[in-house]
């Protein structure tokens, strides 16, 4: 097994992760908060030296080890066929944007200001913040194609705060596709290593349960 391969599946689960809360949120209004802010840490974190460092530790990805064992089995239901399709989605948009070097420079310097924020705020799980974030991937991610679109309750999907959750989140999957990407992640890993990546996962989920 390639040593780089914790650290992809790992990224995937983070990937899965965000896109869950997003369902969450679009489905009930509320999500895990302790799973967001896992996410929201993760887009700061721009210098650490493996995959598990990004989210602190294999614990604070525990939902999204979940349901990457669920999408590399064979017990998907509609809800997990969407959550793949988005996934898909999100792996597309990340390579768009390694074609495009302005933005992704442009988004990095708007993250490095964030920090600021997060000291004047005193939370990184503040509105003020989460709104920073939100409108980083609405100036830039959001121009790429395809354009994802969440599908739930309009009442919860028209509120202000959620739609910025929202972006937040996409945004957070942005970060982990790139690190899938970094890991040496690549499509044909889910043809020829689904089942290596299923054990790899599975592993990883019991390790913390």
């Amino acid at each position: 097994m390639s040593n780089q391969q914790p650290d992809r599946v790992i990224a995937l689960a983070a990937m899965l992760q965000s896109l869950t809360l997003v369902q969450q949120i679009a489905e009930t209004g509320q999500l895990d908060q302790a799973d967001f802010e896992t996410l929201l840490n993760s887009l700061l974190a721009t210098d650490s030296p493996t995959a598990e460092a990004v989210y602190g530790s294999v614990s604070q990805l525990k939902t999204g080890l979940k349901q990457l064992n669920r999408l590399l089995s064979k017990s998907k239901d509609k809800q997990d066929v969407a959550l793949l399709r988005h996934a898909v989605s999100l792996l597309h948009l990340e390579k768009q944007l390694a074609k495009r070097p302005a933005m992704f420079d442009l988004i990095s310097r708007e993250i490095d200001q964030i920090p600021q924020q997060v000291d004047y705020f005193g939370d990184i799980n503040n509105p003020q913040v989460i709104a920073r974030l939100a409108d980083i991937y609405h100036r830039t991610i959001s121009e790429l194609t395809p354009r994802i679109h969440v599908h739930g309750d309009p009442v919860f999907l028209q509120a202000p705060d959620n739609v910025n959750r929202i972006r937040a989140l996409l945004l957070a999957g942005i970060r982990a596709a790139i690190l899938w990407r970094q890991k040496g992640g690549r499509r044909w890993h889910f043809i020829f290593q689904s089942s290596k990546m299923l054990q790899t996962s599975t592993e990883l989920y019991q390790s913390i349960r």
